[in-house]
């Protein structure tokens, strides 16, 4: 029986140190919340001089279980004549190869065009990106919303 208890131990304090998901807890919700944040940052930092934020917007959406999921959302007005279905593809491109990463490209949803108009960004461990381009809006004129998420996490 000690010998039993022993052994079980071992395991557990082998596989917690090898980072076995059997043994481990998720993120906290507060870096899951600076994970989330830092990834849309990552892609805002790459739009141009000028660009300024608009509007900016944190929600919890509710998981299951009584976990939730931080998003962060932040609108930011760019240059009438900034390319944003080309930065999107730009963004797209550089996550095309990173591990652990699918990217997902959108177009026009009555295919009036094949130009990128979306592009979202999904990890093996639960964050999630979303960028989008919108030609104008009736306050601010072209802009780029930048999302991201976390993975559901107890708070």
């Amino acid at each position: 029986m000690r010998r039993a208890l022993s052994t079980f131990l071992a395991i557990c304090i082998v596989g917690t140190l090898a980072g076995c998901g059997a043994f481990q807890r998720g993120p906290s919700y507060e870096s899951a919340k600076e994970a989330a944040l830092s990834l849309r940052e990552e892609f805002e930092a790459t739009l141009p001089d000028g660009a300024s934020t608009v509007s900016e917007d944190e929600v919890d959406i509710a998981c299951n279980g009584g976990a939730v999921q931080f998003n962060g959302i932040v609108t930011v007005d760019v240059a009438e004549d900034f390319d944003r279905n080309a930065w999107l593809d730009e963004a797209a491109a550089r996550y095309a190869d990173r591990a652990a990463w699918k990217v997902e490209k959108k177009v026009a949803a009555d295919d009036s065009s094949d130009a990128t108009s979306a592009v979202a960004f999904f990890s093996e461990n639960g964050y999630y990106v979303r960028l989008d381009e919108f030609a104008d809006t009736a306050e601010w004129g072209p802009v780029i919303v930048l999302s991201a998420s976390g993975p559901c996490v107890r708070r």
